[in-house]
């Protein structure tokens, strides 16, 4: 038997070694307080616009996502489901998974930087990145955001270690796409952490084979798209493989596709939209225009394009080929116009990848950039610099709004869906997902009006769709145009007297209807009933503005969503279009009389 000569630890040692640990993470500690401070201050109690009221009605009652699924956002509603049981209102409820996935993609991705470029510039790039406006107003929020930074994250510190094997980086990169597909923008870098040194054919061969394997293995999360037949949204048809591998592959959209309404805008104003968004991020919210934020990147690039000697070239060089793609090539296959506030908006969630995966240049660009200025006088500036870069990002990210300032979304499907009469079964008809989504949170999260049904015109043309609208309205006629559906529900003597809205034109045909306005909504006549009197339109209108309640600041401007104002507009324009017919047609006194009975609905 032999014994260590090696001296006992003695609580002295061990204070001390605890002491040494806690300098050496207290940056992560202070960064990991920061950020949990700030996805409190961030999350909403509300749903927001976008895929948020889609997403959280199926983590919290169940059901499939629009494609391609998202199968990682289904098994996020168990956390869910148990926050909201504890007290959390439901749309917190459904923000917090998502939004302590993004905390922890920064938390992981730290250690890299810390590496590359040592504690200081690792501290700095991810207090400046991770409070960007853009990742702050996407990733606290039940959104897909945040699980996919995290996922990359984990791909990228995998793909930098060491003891990297080619299943472990083919495994990781699957399960990254299985739960966005945008992460397949990462494999040039997983290819270049995977290739074989030295370099011989067959071990590339043993290398991809490995990969490949792995990787559909990672894919399967997928197959659990096909695993219950509840909730009360379910996008398609997964529970056969034809119909599964076409919500997979995005086919009702087209794989590259961001939208059913395909636009052809020019790739130089998508490279302008995308890298004002990231440079304005690296540069604390500074560089304020396209070329402005072009040369930041450019120069964080020129300190940072030689390669760190803590990292091999194949990993460095994916990296760096993976930037390019997600900053250039991908914009350049969108197909939403980036000039729009509706379509800037939509795509800068796309941006969040390519700001995580420039930490690393930016961290390295810092560090070389010290460097360069070894006095302490400089390291004086630079600290100074670093800190006023991320006071201008947190002040423009606070100015921009976080999603806890917008409960106008929410607010809007609410009085929606009490404008027809409680009473008896309704139909509405429109389009656009910042309707569709936050209705199917308010009426199958917070049961709010289950009468009314509403129809997405866009949707209507998905076989798929129209039978989950019968599941509900088991008469509504098998149409495949609103329009038409219209007319069909007149010529059906048991229907006939279904009242129609809608809740915006979304068509030329749709233009065509007579309409009346009844408070955020428009009646559509029937052709079958005569004209209504003047006095009861008035009514009519007043009576459904006075089920929403007192009007409240917060459905007015958009602050964190551009689609806050164009759904708070809708609560002033049936007004006002109904006070010019009742003047044109000289009825001035009825108009006067309206503008008194608004009280504190009368237009701003």
């Amino acid at each position: 038997m032999t014994i260590s000569a090696e001296p006992a630890a003695t609580p002295s040692s061990e204070r001390a070694s605890a002491i040494d640990w806690g300098r050496a993470q207290w940056p992560w500690l202070a960064l990991a307080l920061l950020l949990l401070l700030l996805a409190a201050l961030a999350i909403p109690h509300h749903v927001q616009a976008g895929d948020a009221g889609e997403f959280a009605t199926v983590m919290l009652e169940g059901g499939v996502p629009h494609p391609s699924g998202y199968p990682w956002m289904r098994a996020l509603g168990g956390p869910a489901r148990l926050l909201r049981a504890l007290g959390a209102t439901p749309a917190a409820a459904a923000a917090w998974p998502c939004a302590l996935a993004g905390v922890a993609a920064w938390l992981v991705l730290w250690p890299l930087l810390a590496r590359l470029a040592g504690r200081a510039a690792a501290t700095v790039a991810v207090a400046v990145l991770a409070t960007a406006s853009p990742v702050v107003l996407h990733v606290n929020d039940s959104e897909v955001w945040g699980p996919h930074l995290l996922a990359c994250a984990l791909l990228l510190r995998l793909c930098a270690s060491s003891r990297r094997r080619p299943w472990q980086l083919g495994l990781a990169f699957g399960l990254a796409v299985s739960h966005h597909l945008s992460a397949g923008l990462m494999l040039p870098l997983v290819v270049g952490a995977a290739w074989p040194h030295p370099f011989s054919w067959r071990r590339l061969a043993s290398v991809a084979a490995q990969g490949v394997g792995a990787g559909l293995l990672g894919l399967l999360p997928y197959a659990t798209l096909a695993i219950g037949s509840g909730g009360p949204w379910r996008w398609g048809d997964t529970q056969s493989l034809g119909g599964l591998l076409h919500h997979v592959l995005r086919a009702d959209y087209g794989v590259l596709e961001l939208s059913l309404h395909a636009e052809d805008p020019h790739v130089l104003d998508q490279w302008a939209r995308a890298v004002e968004v990231v440079g304005s991020a690296h540069s604390g919210g500074l560089a304020g225009s396209p070329l402005a934020a072009a040369l930041v990147l450019v120069a964080i690039a020129a300190l940072a394009l030689r390669r760190p000697a803590t990292v091999p070239p194949g990993p460095w060089w994916g990296l760096w080929i993976t930037v390019l793609g997600c900053t250039l090539g991908f914009p350049a296959a969108h197909n939403i116009d980036p000039t729009r506030p509706f379509g800037a908006w939509i795509l800068e969630r796309f941006d969040l990848l390519t700001i995580l995966l420039w930490a690393p240049p930016w961290a390295v660009a810092a560090a070389r950039l010290r460097e360069r200025v070894p006095s302490r006088a400089g390291a004086v500036v630079l600290g100074t610099g670093a800190a006023v870069l991320v006071a201008t990002q947190l002040l423009r990210t606070d100015a921009r709004g976080l999603p806890s300032d917008d409960a106008g979304v929410e607010r809007y499907a609410r009085d929606l869906l009490r404008t027809p009469a409680p009473d008896r079964a309704a139909i509405v008809i429109g389009t656009d997902d910042h309707r569709l989504f936050p209705l199917l949170f308010v009426q199958h999260v917070q049961h709010e009006g289950p009468a009314t049904i509403y129809i997405d015109a866009s949707l209507l043309s998905q076989p798929w769709y129209r039978q989950h609208l019968r599941t509900r309205f088991p008469a509504l006629p098998e149409v495949d145009k609103p329009v038409r559906l219209v007319s069909a529900l007149w010529a059906d003597p048991a229907l006939r007297d279904t009242p129609i809205y809608l809740a915006n034109v979304f068509s030329r045909p749709a233009s065509t209807l007579p309409v009346v306005p009844q408070g955020v909504l428009w009646r559509v006549l029937a052709p079958h009933r005569p004209p209504p009197d003047p006095a009861e339109v008035i009514e009519d209108h007043l009576a459904a503005l006075r089920r929403y309640g007192e009007p409240a600041l917060d459905h007015a401007p958009a602050v964190a969503h551009p689609w806050t104002a164009d759904l708070g507009a809708a609560y002033n324009e049936g007004t006002r279009r109904l006070l010019a017919a009742l003047h044109a047609e000289g009825r001035d006194a009825e108009a006067s009389a309206l503008l008194s009975a608004l009280g504190p609905w009368r237009p701003r």
